[in-house]
């Protein structure tokens, strides 16, 4: 039951982190609103959270799954996709340190709007974390199935 739930709630984990760095790709556009600003801010601090969850579910299922943890050590799927997760969350920084930039500015002074360069470059940012999370489901599918075992 222990494998069960820590399954469920990994790839739980996994769905929120999408959806949120979905949200947030929506939201971040030229014009961005201090209302949109900070629902993005809070959007990326449950990002944050749901990121060490995710990690700490995962550790879980290693050390506690049906599996066990020779499995996943010995295999270089898994350090792939740890690698993969770091790469992630090195992508994730220069958003959240933009945001809490962009938050402090507009308590400063309510009609600041973000320049349309600092929004492309925080878009591109978030399509990187994006496309790097989206390539380590294929990592642990593989890796379920056998692969990377010698």
């Amino acid at each position: 039951m222990t494998d069960l739930l820590l399954s469920a709630f990994h790839f739980l984990l996994v769905f929120f982190l999408v959806a949120i760095l979905a949200a947030q790709n929506a939201l971040v556009r030229p014009g961005l609103t201090a209302s949109s600003l900070h629902l993005t801010a809070g959007l990326d601090r449950a990002y944050g959270a749901g990121a060490v969850l995710l990690l700490g579910t995962g550790f879980a299922r290693v050390f506690f799954g049906a599996k066990g943890s020779s499995f996943y050590l010995s295999n270089p799927l898994f350090w792939i996709k740890i690698g993969l997760f770091t790469t992630v969350a090195i992508l994730s920084i220069p958003p959240t340190v933009q945001l809490i930039r962009w938050t402090k500015q507009v308590a400063r002074e309510a009609r600041f709007i973000p320049a349309d360069e600092q929004i492309k470059r925080m878009q591109w940012w978030l399509r990187a974390e994006g496309i790097v999370l989206l390539a380590i489901p294929f990592f642990a599918a593989a890796m379920a199935r056998g692969f990377g075992l010698s």
